[in-house]
């Protein structure tokens, strides 16, 4: 029995994996003696008269115990290996759809951004266009304000003209029959010169105040010079009235083609108006998108991230359970090989 302890001793010590055998791996769940001791124990059996049945038995109980311990660990690496797997398709997803949201978070920003800067640009040009609208609106506005000043101040000199005409007229029949003095007409006179001058009529008028003159320096036989006086009177009171409707005409198709212009302005001005409203309506709504997918970015980037580091830790940790369950799986097959030769040699050395 002394050989065989002996021989039990030699085999563990010239065992190339000896080191690994004293420290092996534990047991899931418990700790479990080294082969060192275990085998000292044996050889303590041995050394007392234990019998070779004996040993042998307490190699096989050793080797159930091995056995039983890799079942366990079997067991335990395949739910890890499950988990791993569950873990890392979950991660994988999460990461996958942080990605899409990214993606399409990126690229509604890009829309809402070139939307934006194409309603800044039409913004700008829709105020030039105002600003220009309203400039043609005033400029306008002031031509029909000079316009009908013009006219006013003709209207009046016709007026006025015309009230000059008929006064002399009066005086003129006066003068005949007596009840006019030279005084008066030598006022009527210069009355019609300077109405002429405002009336751009100063040939004709020239002519009558050349023939009112006449009438003054004569002492008599004026009577056919009265009458040809008179008709040109009557016949420059025609052409005023005449004329004044002409202008009263022209005044009136200014207006009606001043307000036909005014109104289109003023239409276009509005719709100006009502765009820049909208423009100005769909820039917030734009700077709301932008700042909506820029959060979503954020978060979408980070929960990206997050996962990715997530499914790293667990590519190592799962790593490191195949590693370990590959380790301890060589050890155990190291240690039932070492406990099958300590077996067959116990078993040699008893026959």
């Amino acid at each position: 029995m002394k050989l065989i302890a002996v021989t039990l001793v030699l085999l563990l010590a010239g065992n190339a994996f000896a080191g690994d055998l004293i420290h092996k791996y534990p047991i899931i769940g418990k700790s479990k003696p080294s082969l060192v001791s275990i085998l000292t124990e044996l050889e303590s059996k041995l050394t007392s008269g234990g019998s070779v049945d004996t040993a042998v038995n307490f190699l096989d109980s050793l080797r159930a115990s091995i056995d039983s311990e890799q079942i366990r660990h079997d067991q335990l690496y395949t739910d890890q290996r499950n988990q791993c797997s569950a873990e890392l398709e979950l991660r994988t997803k999460d990461v996958k759809d942080a990605e899409q949201v990214l993606n399409r978070a990126t690229e509604q920003y890009e829309n809402c951004s070139t939307s934006k800067k194409k309603a800044d640009a039409e913004l700008d040009n829709n105020l030039d266009s105002q600003k220009a609208t309203d400039t043609d609106i005033k400029i306008l506005d002031s031509i029909r304000q000079a316009g009908a000043q013009n006219y006013n101040a003709k209207k009046q000199d016709h007026i006025d003209a015309l009230r000059s005409i008929q006064e002399s007229l009066k005086i003129l029949d006066s003068f005949q029959s007596g009840g006019a003095s030279l005084a008066q007409m030598s006022e009527i006179s210069l009355r019609m010169i300077q109405d002429a001058v405002k009336l751009k009529t100063t040939n004709i008028m020239s002519q009558i105040s050349s023939i009112f003159a006449q009438m003054l320096t004569q002492n008599g036989g004026y009577i056919e010079v009265f009458e040809r006086l008179k008709q040109l009177l009557q016949n420059l009171e025609q052409n005023l009235y005449t004329n004044l409707q002409k202008i009263s005409e022209e005044e009136d198709q200014s207006i009606q083609e001043y307000d036909d212009r005014r109104v289109h302005l003023v239409e276009y001005y509005n719709n100006l108006k009502r765009t820049e409203n909208k423009l100005r309506d769909h820039i917030t709504t734009m700077d709301i998108c932008q700042d909506q997918q820029s959060a979503i970015i954020d978060s979408a980037r980070g929960k990206k991230v997050r996962n990715g580091e997530i499914f790293d830790s667990a590519t190592r940790m799962c790593n490191d359970f195949a590693s370990e369950y590959e380790k301890a799986t060589s050890v155990r097959k190291q240690e039932l090989d070492l406990v099958d030769r300590v077996r067959s040699k116990i078993i040699e050395r008893g026959s």
